[in-house]
């Protein structure tokens, strides 16, 4: 315990100076790219008194160093300064409301894309080579190619569509790709083979009988922008929750399932040829326990050290994906304050993103010595 408390000690004086850099170099390219005066004075109606009173106040006139250091001093104390868009509204405020809303997006795109890696990684490594794997490669490497953009545009087109037309195109497609996956491994599968298969073929025959009758009649099947409003809309765990997030959190989620599926499927594979993953077979444990007991576990060590890595890009799709659904969250809104030149509301968002960054590398490395006692904290000598 007293080990991990220096190594966490040790990472926060790190921490510092990386939160200070960031700031200082965030700073200055919103500082070069913003003139606040310029704006002021573009605002219908607005008097010259009342921008000289505005620049005076905010201390707009002064120099860079001026304004980091008053920015940097008030942001310590908890004074995030004004919003210049928001009608007045402090920053922090502002950033507070937005808050809540990514978290809910990215909080279950997280959950999501590392349940459905690490379970498409596992099948993958475990039939490597098979039809299976071949379809789960060819799926991520669609994935990942796909811009998060366009994949949002994309599934919104497709939510269009299932409103005018029904949505008995989603079980045939998931029939389509079961009933393939299953012909490919047919004559060496056994039971479970023929289950897949068998499921395939009668999804597809039910959407095919139900054409007509699911839906198409111009009902919402799934929302493409806007989030959930709580109490005029529904409660947590409503349908209509559920149909406002599938798109937005999909979208999300799709290059991470893309990258991490195939991360987890070379890391397990090197652990299924390792000795002691031998040693566990010469004892006569089943392939199951061997993969779940003895090698997912130590394969899952580097994965969550990568999902800690890429939340800072998962936060990046998150501004692209809020803009694309309208999802009133700290992704849009700063890219709202980038575009309106908003100093004080892009400054905080960068900050939080940057802690978070930090908070998360934190926690994988600690996940990472607990799930492999084998790596020591700080990668020095176990």
């Amino acid at each position: 315990m007293r080990a991990v408390s220096a190594y966490i000690g040790r990472r926060l004086a790190i921490a510092l100076p990386l939160l200070w850099v960031v700031s200082l170099v965030s700073y200055l390219l919103l500082y070069r790219a913003a003139d606040p005066v310029a704006r002021l004075r573009a605002i219908p109606g607005v008097r010259p008194e009342d921008v000289a009173r505005l620049v005076e106040q905010q201390g707009l006139d002064a120099p860079w160093y001026e304004g980091y250091w008053s920015w940097l001093s008030g942001f310590v104390r908890g004074d995030w300064g004004v919003s210049a868009t928001n009608g007045g509204a402090g920053a922090r405020e502002t950033i507070l409301d937005a808050l809540p809303a990514t978290i809910e997006l990215m909080g279950l795109a997280l959950l999501v894309s590392a349940v459905l890696a690490v379970a498409f990684g596992v099948v993958s490594a475990t039939r490597p080579g098979s039809g299976t794997d071949l379809t789960l490669t060819g799926v991520a490497y669609a994935g990942f190619a796909t811009p998060t953009f366009l994949a949002g545009v994309l599934l919104q087109l497709g939510a269009i569509w299932m409103r005018d037309h029904g949505w008995a195109i989603v079980p045939f497609a998931i029939g389509t790709v079961l009933l393939l996956a299953g012909l490919a491994r047919l004559r060496r599968g056994g039971a479970a083979t023929r289950a897949v298969t068998a499921a395939g073929a009668v999804l597809i025959l039910l959407a095919v009988v139900l054409w007509d009758r699911l839906g198409g009649d111009g009902t919402t099947i799934l929302y493409t922008g806007q989030r959930f409003s709580f109490g005029s809309e529904g409660d947590l765990l409503s349908l209509n929750h559920l149909q406002h997030l599938v798109l937005p959190v999909l979208t999300l989620s799709l290059v991470n399932i893309a990258v991490w599926s195939r991360f987890q499927r070379a890391v397990l594979i090197d652990e299924l040829r390792s000795e002691h993953v031998a040693a566990a077979r010469a004892h006569g444990l089943s392939e199951r326990r061997v993969v779940l007991g003895h090698a997912l576990r130590n394969a899952l060590a580097p994965v969550v050290t990568l999902v800690a890595l890429d939340l800072g890009a998962m936060f990046s799709g998150a501004v692209v994906t809020e803009t694309v659904f309208s999802w009133p969250g700290m992704g849009r809104l700063l890219r709202d304050a980038a575009v309106d030149r908003d100093i004080n509301v892009a400054m905080g968002i960068v900050m939080i993103g940057a802690v978070a960054v930090i908070v998360a590398n934190l926690i994988a490395d600690l996940a990472y010595a607990a799930l492999d006692p084998r790596v020591p904290l700080g990668g020095g000598r176990p």
